[in-house]
């Protein structure tokens, strides 16, 4: 029984960010001054970023140290930085 319906493939969702991309995040509960940083794994709603200390307000802050210099945010709350 051949179950070809004629429907034409969905092309897959285009992500918001790929693995690599530099992202903003204007603000956490962690890090109220925002940061930026390199995206390490993209999730379905959220996407793992690794900050960049040289943007954090207070660089050798406890917040930043306890993250372990990354942090996982829903994608609505980052940004695509153009490169």
């Amino acid at each position: 029984m051949n179950n070809n319906n004629n429907k034409p493939e969905e092309e897959p969702a285009k992500k918001k960010f790929d693995v690599g991309d530099k992202a903003i995040v204007k603000e956490t509960a962690l890090l109220p001054s925002g940061f930026e940083g390199t995206v390490g794994k993209v999730y379905e709603n959220s996407v793992l970023i690794e900050i960049d200390a040289d943007s954090v307000a207070d660089s050798r802050s406890e917040e930043l140290h306890d993250l372990h210099g990354r942090v996982i945010v829903r994608m609505d709350e980052a940004e695509k930085l153009k490169k």
